[in-house]
């Protein structure tokens, strides 16, 4: 594996997101996907402590130490596989993984594990880490509100909402925004081209009747995008869902705030809200609110895509697979698979 992290003119070393040895990995992650790839890579990697402290006189790798990404030339990262902690000694700690192909090309970052009863975008995320891009870099981070997910809850009470705690503040009393700041500036070290975010609805978008509300966006694809990036989101809606059933395929919306209307049974998971916009809204009203669709506010040229996937009647086996093939197909696209 290479030592130097990023290479090209004005490239600087890689000194915030620390290494993350093996086992603390797994049992972060509870094996699966990071098993498969930390085999991989164990032999040619030397793990470092997780904090400053964790080594007398060691220096700060944590992420509060990560530099400001130079504004120019964009990164090229050395080829090879980099597992990183956000939050790291703390007990929100969780993991990530950066696989860079050592090529220029398109950096994708993916989010799972946002809300903890939404297994399907976790399980995606966890089999995305897997893959291993032909160009550019390959950036998740899979179960970012991991003690949710652990719980099977929306969040724990007294966390806060990742997904509207965007850009986050690191010394809040809220956890989940100080993670949502620490996602924010790890985007701003890879500067991701694009941000798949993988949620989970209760009801069918494409079901919801004469009612509607946050409830029935399942099967629905939201970007904050441009003229630029929109064909390349339809153009991957339209593929997959040439191979899917009718009651599967997505819908792209330019708003996914809903109406009002029925929310899921008791005791069923929870929808994930809307963010900030109005009905029939263009995409900048999609982008006002403080959910990931916001980020291409906080980070430069970044395009955001939030797939929401249905829970009602569709196995979580089946939501993973939508999840993955989605985001395989975009970057499919992008020339990365």
């Amino acid at each position: 594996m290479h030592r130097d992290r990023v290479t090209g003119p004005q490239a600087k070393p890689y000194e915030g997101l620390n290494r993350l040895d093996r086992r603390r990995f797994l049992a972060l992650a509870g094996g699966g996907a990071a098993a498969a790839f930390l085999a991989a890579c164990s032999r040619d990697s030397q793990p470092l402590p997780t904090s400053a402290s964790a080594a007398e006189g060691a220096p700060d790798t944590t992420l509060s130490s990560m530099p400001a990404p130079a504004p120019t030339p964009e990164p090229v990262f050395a080829a090879g596989t980099e597992p990183f902690l956000l939050m790291p000694g703390t007990l929100w700690e969780t993991s990530g993984v950066a696989i860079h192909s050592g090529l220029p090309g398109p950096r994708v970052m993916v989010f799972g594990g946002v809300h903890g009863n939404e297994p399907g975008g976790w399980l995606a995320a966890e089999e995305i880490a897997r893959w291993r891009p032909l160009a550019g870099s390959l950036i998740v981070m899979p179960r970012l509100n991991r003690l949710s997910t652990v719980a099977f809850v929306r969040t724990v009470d007294g966390f806060g909402d990742l997904n509207r705690s965007y850009p986050g503040d690191p010394n809040s009393p809220l956890p989940m925004s100080r993670m949502a700041a620490e996602v924010v500036k790890a985007a701003n070290y890879y500067r991701p081209r694009w941000i798949f975010d993988l949620h989970e609805s209760w009801m069918f978008y494409n079901e919801r009747g004469a009612s509607g509300g946050t409830a029935f966006i399942g099967q629905t694809i939201a970007t904050g995008g441009t003229a630029e990036t929109l064909p390349l989101i339809r153009k991957t809606m339209d593929i997959v869902n040439e191979r899917i059933s009718l009651r599967e395929q997505f819908t792209l919306r330019t708003s996914i705030s809903g109406q009002p209307g029925a929310s899921p049974p008791s005791g069923l998971p929870s929808a994930t809200p809307a963010a900030t916009a109005a009905p029939g809204s263009i995409t900048p009203q999609l982008a006002r609110g403080s959910s990931s669709l916001g980020f291409a506010r906080w980070v430069d040229g970044c395009t955001p895509v939030l797939i929401e996937m249905g829970q009602y009647n569709q196995d979580e086996g089946r939501r993973a697979e939508l999840h993955t093939m989605l985001v395989r197909t975009a970057m499919e696209r992008l020339g990365m698979l």
